[in-house]
């Protein structure tokens, strides 16, 4: 278990105080509403971020032929959870983080200015679908998922896996612990209400 934390139960199942040992810091998280995402899903997605070698995307593509966009907003959901725990421990807001998120992989090297309008957009998508989980926004959610289903959402997986892992990696070099605060969360919160609030709070 993550050791730079203490996690307090609160009146409501599906939410828990989170504190920072390092920062001093607190916040509140709740789980995801049921309706949108199951938390199995995203401690499953969890997993297989921080596993090594080439099997875990595989295991992603072949999720992403039976429901494409629940992995996609469970991956956007992550990428929320790791900005707030940034916040966290930073006091940098989660909002800025997200706005910097930008896809930087193979696919965009040596890339000429129309292609590269293409992954300034595809970037773009992916930070609306990041500050959908963020803001528990159901229009930003429904704009988010219209794009999915307008564009090939293969291209969404791989742009939002290869900003996923940078961001993992910059993060965790910066002393953050990542790895199981999903499952951590799963743990100590029960399912919550389809219209419960959102997910995320700014932290004090």
């Amino acid at each position: 278990m993550p050791g730079s934390y203490t996690w307090s139960r609160l009146s409501e199942a599906d939410v828990v105080e989170l504190r920072d040992l390092v920062s001093g810091r607190s916040t509140v998280l709740r789980r995801p509403p049921p309706d949108l995402l199951a938390m199995d899903d995203i401690v499953r997605l969890e997993a297989l971020a921080f596993r090594e070698g080439t099997g875990s995307q595989a295991e992603l593509f072949g999720a992403l032929d039976t429901d494409p966009l629940r992995v996609l907003a469970g991956m956007n959901w992550l990428i929320a959870f790791w900005a707030v725990l940034w916040d966290l421990r930073a006091s940098e807001p989660a909002g800025d983080l997200v706005r910097t998120l930008d896809y930087d992989g193979p696919w965009r090297k040596g890339a000429g200015p129309e292609q590269e309008q293409v992954w300034r957009s595809m970037s773009q998508r992916v930070r609306t679908g990041v500050f959908a989980a963020l803001t528990g926004s159901p229009e930003s959610h429904r704009v988010y998922a219209a794009e999915v289903r307008r564009l090939a959402p293969d291209v969404f997986l791989h742009v939002t896996l290869t900003i996923m892992d940078g961001l993992s990696r910059n993060l965790t070099r910066q002393g953050l612990e990542l790895a199981g605060m999903a499952d951590e969360l799963e743990k100590r919160t029960e399912p919550g209400h389809p219209t419960s609030g959102p997910s995320f709070t700014p932290p004090r």
